[in-house]
């Protein structure tokens, strides 16, 4: 027998889990959300962390500087035998040491390079993992921040190449159920922040709207 007090109770029930988990209204499927935000503690926060890296690029571009440098001393005046002019006549004006010079010049503006693209690495990517959620922010002029909810979070893969591993960072990569994935690039401390978001968004909670008056159905 139809019982329109029971009926009624059944539907707040769903629209308050709808609001609460932000799940569709049709089908029922996970959902994330862009330009949203979480309202758990915040359970950690980062950045890419690129201080090895430049550290790293800084050794490898002095190691390159040295071994080049060194060929050409070799190859200018090995023996009595010159394969390379030590220095270069432009327009009058002779240029000692041109291709030593060239080659300093080179490597230097590889390594700035270098620089600039982790600056903005750093700058365009910011991560916070909360008890309710992961969100992750891009961009710097034009900002994109997507929140990504337990009811959405499908696993945290992690990545350590051989290079990863030398300077102690990892790459987190956040699928979801929609299959988005989402890339946390440079962490440190790869294991335990995915330690972290497993069990942060492993277990959704559903969160009933308080503005759905549920009232047990009577007998």
């Amino acid at each position: 027998m139809y019982h329109p007090k029971l009926f009624h109770t059944k539907s707040s029930v769903f629209e308050g889990f709808e609001r609460g988990v932000g799940c569709s209204g049709e089908r029922g499927e996970s959902m994330t959300t862009s330009g949203g935000a979480g309202s758990g503690p915040v359970v950690w926060k980062g950045r890419p962390s690129v201080g090895p890296y430049v550290a790293l690029y800084g050794a490898l571009a002095a190691v390159v500087t040295v071994v080049l440098l060194a060929l050409e001393f070799i190859l200018s005046g090995y023996h009595g035998l010159s394969l390379l002019d030590r220095s270069v006549t432009l327009a009058g004006i002779t240029f000692p040491y041109a291709l030593e010079v060239a080659t300093v010049a080179l490597v230097l503006l590889w390594y700035l390079a270098k620089l600039v693209g982790l600056a903005l690495l750093r700058a365009r990517n910011s991560y916070e993992l909360r008890s309710d959620g992961l969100q992750v922010n891009r961009g710097i002029a034009r900002l994109e921040n997507t929140f990504v909810s337990p009811m959405a979070f499908s696993d945290a893969r992690l990545i350590r190449t051989i290079g990863m591993r030398l300077v102690g960072r990892s790459l987190i990569i956040v699928d979801t159920n929609d299959n988005r994935h989402f890339e946390l690039r440079m962490v440190k401390d790869g294991m335990k922040v995915q330690a972290m978001i497993r069990d942060s968004l492993g277990h959704p909670t559903v969160r009933l709207d308080p503005r759905s008056n549920v009232a047990p159905a009577s007998p």
